[in-house]
């Protein structure tokens, strides 16, 4: 590879790894730049919605003559179809790629990069998907719009198996001894949980701790909306629960998305998930005491930057205190007082941070302990913020206060972790005044 390329390709990743897009994340070997592993989040509003997409992307030699080559990962070892250009081999068909003719000017040319393929591929992941298949744009056939709302709803109940669920179980297995959670009662464990073949996972999905703890923060800032889709199919696919996918007119040959709907078992693993993680969020500070009691470097380096970011903080008047939980340096409380003529004035916050023994390879979690109704904060208390650099803990401060300070922030539903908090904030004129109500009245409560 080129001098040339290897520059273009480094400024390329940098620019991807900067970019205020909360849609993808990368990984890659410095020692092998050319071989890249991306994670696409299904935009919301479609049958994709917030989901985990896996990639892998190739570059050749020749690039940005050529285009680079992309493979799609979460495919549940090769058998399903997530889409008409998303094949169950990996293929992904997209004329940027040169994987489909397309029409003149789609084509690849060298003044595209990284970004606007992983741009491309998201597009993939419509709210339409049925009318991506050649010969289905116009739905002109019989049965196309029915077809239509029954693609939509198998994609939606697999974005929730395959590209949440199961990663992240998965996720855990890779990281820790796989456990099972006993059925509810009434309920019979499912044929999936007591087969082995579920148990394996997925070659090289999530198997690298960036893109596992990515989608663990993910799951608690978005647990709301997941619980939600699935609290709707229950209602919405009652008749069908038990029975198997129809197939759409352009599946077969092994290309398919063959399965059944099962919205009460997906229900089940989802809680657990959620109890898994608050577990193991909750067993950070345990173990990061027996850093302290080791005198462990991280541990001595926690506690120096706590005691550096408080003296900081003191010429900060909406900050009156950041302090080690028991001194333990794995567990910070935060304690913020609102602005003046802002929208928490007189509010009194308490927030938690958790930080992992393993940061920056894992990063802090961070619960907000008293009642705040916010588009920036969960049900479960999570507080959903950006640091400008994940490394620092310091700035994972600024970013948690930048975000209590955001008065008005612009629509961004990857950015909400409250639906209806959301839904009220940039509704109508009528919801926007409620939506204040109640921020006022949980700051009150605080």
């Amino acid at each position: 590879m080129g001098d040339q390329c290897t520059l273009r390709l480094v400024r390329e990743l940098r620019q991807v790894e900067r970019s205020e897009q909360l849609a993808f994340t990368v990984r890659y070997e410095e020692n092998n730049i050319r071989d890249i592993q991306a994670l696409i989040i299904g935009p919301p509003g479609t049958p994709y919605e917030l989901g985990f997409y896996e990639f892998s992307i190739k570059i050749p030699s020749d690039y940005p003559a050529k285009p680079p080559v992309v493979k799609i990962r979460t495919t549940n070892k090769g058998r399903t179809r997530f889409g008409p250009n998303l094949y169950a081999n990996g293929k992904v068909c997209l004329s940027i790629l040169g994987t489909w003719h397309g029409s003149r000017g789609e084509q690849w040319s060298p003044a595209q990069g990284l970004e606007s393929v992983m741009l491309s591929i998201q597009s993939l992941l419509s709210s339409n998907p049925y009318t991506l298949e050649p010969g289905f744009e116009d739905n002109e056939r019989a049965n196309d719009t029915e077809n239509m709302e029954i693609y939509k709803s198998k994609i939606r109940h697999e974005n929730l198996r395959l590209a949440v669920i199961t990663p992240l179980e998965q996720g855990f297995q890779n990281s820790s001894p796989p456990r099972r959670t006993a059925p509810r009662v009434g309920q019979e464990s499912s044929a999936e949980e007591d087969s082995d073949e579920e148990l394996e996972p997925e070659p090289g999905l999530l198997t690298e701790s960036k893109f596992r703890d990515f989608c663990k923060r993910r799951l608690l800032w978005y647990f709301e909306f997941y619980q939600n889709a699935i609290e709707k199919g229950i209602a919405d696919e009652s008749r069908r629960q038990g029975t198997p996918f129809l197939q759409m007119p352009f599946e077969g040959y092994g290309n398919v998305m063959d399965g059944e709907w099962n919205y009460i078992d997906l229900q089940a693993r989802l809680l657990a998930l959620r109890d898994r993680l608050m577990e193991e969020t909750h067993s950070w500070p345990v173990e990061g005491l027996a850093l302290v009691n080791q005198d462990a470097g991280i541990a001595v380096k926690l506690r120096g930057q706590h005691e550096q970011i408080a003296a900081e903080l003191k010429a900060y008047p909406q900050v009156i205190d950041l302090s080690l939980v028991d001194g333990n340096p794995f567990i910070w409380r935060l304690t913020y007082v609102g602005r003046n003529e802002s929208k928490l004035e007189g509010g009194i916050i308490k927030i938690k941070i958790y930080i992992s023994p393993r940061h920056p390879e894992e990063q802090p979690r961070v619960f907000v302990e008293s009642p705040l109704y916010h588009i920036r904060v969960s049900k479960l208390g999570v507080l959903m913020y950006l640091p400008s650099h994940a490394e620092e803990i310091g700035q994972h401060i600024e970013g948690i206060i930048n975000t209590l300070e955001d008065d008005n922030p612009p629509y961004n539903p990857l950015m909400t972790v409250n639906p209806e908090a959301a839904a009220l904030c940039w509704g109508s004129e009528l919801d926007r005044r409620l939506y204040r109500r109640k921020l006022r009245s949980s700051l009150e409560e605080s």
